[in-house]
């Protein structure tokens, strides 16, 4: 419990708060960054909804992955994000609302233990889909058009899902070790397809400690706050 005056919260419902507020900027984050640059850019209605989108996915996420909260919420924010995705202002762009009921559906995949997606190739697929569905929903909202450039710009993003939640999809810390080695370099290597900046370089250096974390602690009680927090400073730093 954390006590605030007379007010008595559960943790668990205190991180999923902050999680999802969290994840929901670095949903955005990029597209926001990206799009600024373009005078189409453009903030609108339409993207109400998608507000509503991601805060039901991250918070869909928590869940899932923390294990915690009873796992019946999971599939009640998974039912909000699928509602938010058939509003009329998303669902007459076929093309956004397939790619929104992507992350929707897979999460359910997630969330059901019997399917066994908690692992690696979970965890891939889980990086791919954050990746390139949101914040693509984002962009093509702003901009009413897709850019592969912008798509390219995401590879520091889906490279930070891998490497930053390898200890939260297994528990097999040996061999997280190694993963967690490869998808590090994957990451590094990534930024520095980036243009070189004093904020690259930090970029590296925190990629580095978040190594060394895993290395020494391997999965402990807050990773997910941890992964939010570092994957929102890298977000900063890259885009």
């Amino acid at each position: 419990m954390i006590r605030i005056g007379k007010i008595k919260l559960k943790r668990d419902y205190v991180q999923l708060v902050v999680y999802t507020i969290l994840q929901s900027i670095i949903c955005w984050w990029a597209a926001l960054d990206y799009g600024r640059s373009f005078q189409t850019a453009t903030f609108s209605s339409a993207q109400l909804p998608l507000i509503g989108y991601t805060i039901a996915i991250a918070a869909t996420v928590f869940i899932i992955l923390d294990r915690q909260i009873p796992a019946q919420w999971s599939l009640i924010a998974i039912g909000v994000s699928v509602a938010f995705a058939f509003t009329n202002i998303i669902a007459k762009e076929s093309e956004l609302l397939y790619l929104l009921l992507t992350c929707s559906v897979w999460l359910f995949v997630m969330a059901i233990p019997r399917f066994g997606m908690q692992n690696y190739f979970g965890l891939v697929v889980f990086s791919i889909v954050m990746t390139f569905t949101i914040p693509v929903a984002v962009f093509y909202l702003q901009n009413n058009y897709l850019s592969t450039t912008f798509l390219w710009k995401l590879t520091p993003l889906v490279a930070s899902y891998v490497f930053l939640y390898v200890p939260t999809f297994s528990k097999q810390r040996q061999i997280n070790q190694l993963i967690s080695a490869i998808t590090g370099a994957l990451l590094v290597i990534a930024i520095f397809l980036q243009p070189m900046t004093w904020q690259t370089i930090v970029a590296i250096v925190v990629t580095i400690g978040i190594w060394f974390s895993q290395q020494s602690f391997g999965r402990i009680r807050q990773h997910l706050m941890i992964n939010a927090l570092a994957q929102l400073i890298l977000m900063f730093l890259l885009y």
